[in-house]
């Protein structure tokens, strides 16, 4: 039990917390109440949240056996103008946000209803959060409010559980859930398949950089399946319940499963990996796979990579979009070795488009100050001259086709306050909207692709009845449909240059893909496949390209023409997914979007961004490595005013500190109004003489002051650049307990700084940014004629790449300048050269020269501790410091060593580097009473 305190001292105090105050403030929000849940939305989309309301009532009441009908009141915001594609349930404080604006890949998350899926989705984590709260859990929500809550909560409960469970509801309760979706599962079958890999279950629940390891998601739905079907319906009802509240310390959910069904989660996982290695081989028995293509380029065994929109350019290379473990998103020439024609930057969800001349993607921007305000922008590049051009700002703009002689294109435009999605005709070298249709019978479009003659658009459509094809003319504005509407998982459309419909479909439990001919009605199947069969391109000539999972992602394959003619495959039934167990949630099994009427009824009223559902929700501990200590936080419903209180220790003064803060984020600055109180121990020098005299200055401070700051965030390309600007004003009251005379009664402070970083955001195996700067600047000085104070500090980091992928360089230069002789000195936060001790200097600066690489991934490990990533850092400290009033006070500080960290997860929740530092000291420590030169120090940071 005190290891277990212990950890949730430190998780706590790691939690991340959301940015404040990122909310348009021209946004007119509105509130609904419901029985069980307050709807926060943007004036216009009261139909929407009302039938959420509605969902969320009938979920509560009749859909909560299997979890539990204990139910807290929570919050749910309704983002409109954000584009992300997510929703989330979480405490501290206990809400939930929907981002409405649904992907265009209905292999993504299935091709539900967004919203309804969302609302399903994210109150099975409500339902689960508030049968949480039992016995120890339950204990510590007492003790530190909603944070204990969360901790204790996710130590207890495995994350595979919570999403697994959460996707077996979306699937019980729609006709085209997760678990339908035979795309869902396509990693896990391939890596059973082609790999015979059932990694140990610590891999399986944590992780790895090496290899491909199906997410929980994936593992939580194939385990929670196959315990409903072997052990009924409602079997984990109990086991949430019992494990929550700690019916045993250690592994509290894993003895709750045994008792209920004899398997510890181990086992459970086991027997789940055992039992659809099982069917998928029996089913390939029965029936094999046919027609399956050729591999093409080459195969990566020490990498992680996918492939996905190939098309062939003017001379015939064949181009694909490539993600990898190692290297940033790009297109590429297909081949051994590749040629990267285009890097693509962040994007909201992956999407390319090629012809023989061009490439259109998207491209992910946001409001620089309100990044819950943003936008899907399309970009055109030129295979020949390598130019792009931005042809839409501030767009919602999810997905664009090049018509096939390359004039126009047409994007699905989505904005969740319009009526209706909408397909725009624009101009392919202005950007120039030329058109637009909406599209008013359904809830989204996607894939939109032209005929060869450019007179239709042809597209995916989205409502609650299931999936069609359909088409726009052009001409007359006309909307037909090419493809009866059916719950049928269906996706990726393209049209050949013949004019032929290809696509993916799921119908027969397997992705293959299929062709239509919009003109005759004829219907067949192109592939026959063991796993599945993505992103379709039929070439010119008949040579068919697409990308295929094979257990280290995905890997292209052609078919050549005398392998795709009409009619050669046989069509099968359609049928479930080959892991859907359409018998694990029978019990349960409605059409739920159809069935629920919204009454409308919910009273509407505004709603205050400023104090409106305020709530206290957290008291913990929280801090830093320096200042560690104990808050307690309250919040608003839309996290636009944040107050915090706290106490902490300084560990460099040796000191305790309080202090209580309002931080308000509804304007364009953040305004933050701080008091504290708490006492100091500092080194001073003592006034100009001949020798060097130090004592050491105690004294309580009393502060009272205001800090304006101005966040800003950029996303351009794969780069991300913050720059906060701030200033502050501060009224300081001190007392001197040893000697008055020495330290004023009281003055002003003014400050001003600012934050700025540019860098590139990393794969999955970089150990930092290849390109990149971070720097912070800070200036403080006390006002008044007796000038107590003044210091300058300046921090750093510079990222610049190695000649190895995974590798990086960093330089430090730090910069702090702060008369020993004043009287007040200001907290010391500078980081001196490694090895050394804090030194007592008017001026001091640091160059380092930092190298750092990964040199293992044992993925290795249990349940208590799971090692991913060993990594070393070498590196080289030069610091120059001087005391101004004696000219021979100039010291050199110079340092060499390593930093070694490993890479963990404690409790397969948290994400913590546990590091040894190894620092020697090549010149004296003048200011140390320890003469060993060699020092060490553990270092440890991470996030729960």
């Amino acid at each position: 039990m005190k290891l277990l305190l212990a950890l949730l001292c430190f998780t706590a105090s790691i939690l991340s917390a959301q940015g404040i105050g990122l909310h348009p403030p021209q946004v007119d929000w509105q509130q609904l109440r419901a029985e069980h849940v307050r709807v926060l939305f943007p004036e216009g989309y009261g139909q929407q949240a009302q039938r959420a309301a509605s969902l969320i009532d009938e979920l509560a009441t009749a859909h909560n056996r299997s979890v539990g009908d204990k139910l807290y009141d929570f919050d749910l915001v309704l983002q409109t103008p954000n584009m992300t594609i997510n929703g989330y349930v979480g405490l501290a404080p206990f809400r939930s946000e929907f981002y409405v604006t649904p992907p265009q890949s209905f292999n993504l998350l299935s091709g539900s209803d967004w919203v309804d899926l969302l609302t399903i989705h994210e109150f099975r984590h409500v339902l689960q959060a508030s049968n949480e709260r039992r016995g120890v859990t339950k204990l510590f929500s007492y003790l530190q409010g909603q944070t204990g809550w969360a901790v204790l909560g996710a130590i207890a409960v495995p994350n595979w559980f919570s999403e697994g469970d959460a996707v077996v509801m979306e699937t019980a309760l729609t006709p085209l859930g997760r678990g339908r979706t035979p795309a869902f599962s396509r990693d896990l079958r391939a890596l059973l398949r082609y790999r015979g890999e059932v990694y140990k279950y610590a891999k399986a629940r944590n992780g790895s950089y090496w290899d491909l390891v199906p997410d929980h998601y994936r593992y939580g739905y194939a385990m929670t399946t196959y315990a409903r079907e072997v052990y009924g319906n409602d079997v984990w009802r109990d086991v949430l319940q019992q494990g929550a509240a700690y019916r045993g310390v250690f592994y509290p959910f894993s003895r709750a499963l045994k008792r209920k069904t004899g398997l510890n989660t181990k086992r459970l996982y086991l027997r789940t990996m055992a039992d659809l290695r099982t069917t998928q081989d029996s089913l390939l028995i029965v029936d094999p796979a046919r027609v399956e293509g050729t591999p093409l380029g080459r195969y990566y065994d020490t990498d992680v990579r996918r492939y996905s929109f190939p098309f062939q350019d003017a001379s015939g290379r064949l181009l694909a979009l490539r993600t990898s473990y190692r290297e940033l998103p790009a297109v590429v020439a297909v081949g051994d070795p590749e040629e990267v024609v285009l890097p693509i930057g962040i994007q909201r969800e992956p999407w390319v488009y090629g012809t023989d001349r061009f490439v259109v993607y998207t491209r992910y921007d946001q409001h620089p100050r309100y990044t819950n305000q943003n936008y899907s922008n399309l970009v055109v590049h030129e295979l020949g001259s390598g130019r792009s051009r931005v042809l839409t700002e501030q767009g919602h703009y999810l997905s664009a086709t090049l018509s096939f002689d390359s004039r126009q294109l047409v994007a699905v435009w989505y904005d969740p306050l319009a009526p209706a999605p909408e397909l725009h005709l624009l101009d392919a070298s202005t950007g120039q909207l030329l058109r637009k249709q909406a599209i008013s019978e359904e809830r989204n479009v996607s894939w939109p692709s032209f005929s060869p003659d450019g007179q239709t658009v042809y597209f995916l459509a989205q409502n609650r009845e299931g999936l069609a094809i359909r088409a726009w003319d052009i001409q007359t504005d006309a909307i037909t449909t090419v493809r009866e509407r059916a719950y049928e998982p269906i996706d990726m459309l393209r049209v050949s240059a013949e004019g032929q419909l290809v696509f993916v479909s799921g119908r027969s439990g397997i992705d293959n893909v299929y062709r239509l001919d919009p003109a005759t009605g004829e219907f067949d199947q192109l592939t026959d496949v063991a796993i599945g069969a993505y992103f379709p391109y039929l070439a010119p000539g008949g040579t068919l390209y697409y990308s295929a999972p094979n257990g280290r992602g995905d890997r292209l394959q052609q078919l050549p023409p005398q392998m795709v003619p009409k009619g050669r495959i046989p069509l099968k039934p359609a049928q479930p997914s080959i892991f859907e167990r359409p018998a694990a949630f029978a019990a349960e099994e409605t059409n739920l979007p159809t069935e629920v009427t919204v009454a409308g009824d919910y009273p509407v009223r505004n709603f205050s961004n400023t104090f409106g559902g305020l709530k206290l929700h957290s008291w913990s501990f929280n801090g830093s490595y320096i200042n560690p200590g104990v808050s307690a936080q309250a919040n608003n419903a839309l996290n636009t005013l944040a107050i915090t209180a706290a106490g902490f220790y300084n560990i460099n003064e040796e000191r305790f500190a309080g202090l209580a803060s309002v931080a308000y984020g509804g304007l364009f600055p953040t305004i933050i109004l701080a008091s504290g109180y708490g006492d100091r121990n500092t080194l001073i020098q003592a006034p100009r003489t001949d020798s060097l005299r130090i004592s050491r200055q105690e004294f309580s401070e009393l502060s009272l002051g205001a800090t304006v700051n101005v966040p800003l965030e950029w996303v351009r390309g794969n780069y991300f650049t913050d720059f906060i600007p701030t200033v502050g004003l501060r009224y300081v009251s001190l007392r001197d307990a040893e000697r008055e005379s020495l330290l004023p009664r009281s003055f002003s402070n003014a400050s001003a700084g600012f934050l700025l970083s540019h860098f590139q955001r990393t794969a999955l195996r970089q150990v930092q940014p290849r390109l990149g700067a971070v720097v912070s600047v800070a200036y403080d000085r006390a006002l008044g004629n007796t000038k107590p104070g003044e210091r300058l500090f300046v921090s750093s980091f510079y990222f610049l790449p190695s000649p190895f992928k995974t590798h990086g360089i960093r330089i430090d230069a730090d910069y702090q300048r702060e008369q020993a002789e004043n009287r007040y000195q200001y907290t010391d936060n500078f980081r001196y050269a490694r090895g050394y001790v804090q030194p007592l200097a008017d001026w001091v600066y640091r160059l380092g020269v930092n190298y750092q690489l990964p040199l293992l991934y044992p993925d290795i490990g249990g349940n208590f501790i799971y090692l991913k990533r060993i990594r070393a850092l070498g590196f080289f400290d030069y610091s120059r410091l001087a005391i101004d009033a004696f000219p021979n006070a100039k010291f050199t500080e110079r340092s060499v060593g390593y930093q070694l960290f490993f890479d963990t997860t404690w409790l397969n929740t948290g994400d913590i580097a546990i590091g040894v530092e190894g620092a020697f000291r090549l010149d004296d420590d003048v200011f140390a009473t320890d003469e060993d030169n060699l020092q060490t120090r553990l270092l440890l940071s991470g996030r729960f």
